[in-house]
């Protein structure tokens, strides 16, 4: 059993609940402490029964929260050591033996949790993705990039659910407020994926194994929960596959737990 919900996701924060009969973990901690303990309530799970706190990178809106929720709850954190190194003072004073590092490609056991790592390309300090498997279960956690390498098409194959970005929608960024630098970033190798790049790199991933999509980390001035979800539909429908009938497609929403799961 695989249990997954978004507690929160986009630049105003991000965090995700992933749990098994025997382990609770946290993934970012962009909220702060108050609210982190509140959406894990909301959905009835106990911030005291969490085991370990993984961050993805060191941007705020991944780490906001997390020296405090692992002081005050005595979690172990896990960082890739340029995460550690970029994050160590917004993250506060972390006891010695809760900083433990996470590999930027490779695999850790964390109770009956296999977590797998993986980098994507971001301009953060040593970024990663995630795969969790436990049994035949597999989801997979990508957000915060700008372009799926072919290492990580090839990672995400066959797996149940796959929570990947759709940041923006390339009309309403470019004809935005956003600075034209800031459009620039976001468009870039090294930024975010667009409604239709998700889309595009979707059609690569699925599989029939696949049975669940969570679009993820939606920009709240550059993109609306239903146009990224009718874009990525339409194109996945245009290229053979069927949303509502092979798979599922949900929307994250930016500050409230949603998207709940439970792979069995």
């Amino acid at each position: 059993m695989l249990e997954i919900c978004m507690l929160a996701s986009g630049s105003s924060g991000n965090a995700v609940y992933v749990a098994t009969e025997k382990t609770k973990l946290l993934v970012d901690a962009g909220l702060s402490g108050k609210r982190l303990a509140a959406a894990l309530t909301e959905i009835g799970a106990e911030p005291t029964a969490l085991q370990a706190l993984l961050i993805s990178h060191d941007h705020n809106d991944h780490i906001y929260g997390a020296g405090v929720m692992s002081r005050r709850y005595r979690l172990p954190l896990y960082a890739t050591e340029p995460t550690w190194k970029a994050a160590k003072n917004r993250l506060g004073k972390i006891a010695a033996e809760h900083c433990r590092r996470l590999p930027l490609c490779g695999r850790l056991v964390i109770g009956d949790l296999l977590v797998e790592t993986f980098p994507v390309p971001h301009d953060a300090a040593g970024p990663v993705g995630f795969i969790f498997r436990s049994g035949k279960q597999a989801a997979a956690l990508v957000t915060d990039l700008g372009y799926v390498t072919p290492y990580i098409l090839d990672r995400l194959q066959q797996l149940d659910c796959i929570i990947l970005e759709a940041n923006h929608d390339e009309e309403m960024l470019m004809n935005g407020s956003y600075p034209w630098p800031l459009k620039q970033r976001i468009k870039g190798n090294t930024g975010h994926l667009s409604n239709t790049l998700a889309a595009e790199y979707l059609r690569k991933i699925l599989t029939p194994k696949t049975k669940y999509v969570i679009l993820a980390h939606l920009s709240e001035q550059n993109n609306l929960p239903q146009l990224a979800y009718d874009t990525v539909c339409n194109r996945l429908e245009a290229s053979g596959h069927l949303p509502g009938k092979q798979f599922s497609v949900q929307v994250a929403r930016r500050h409230t737990p949603s998207c709940y799961l439970r792979l069995v």
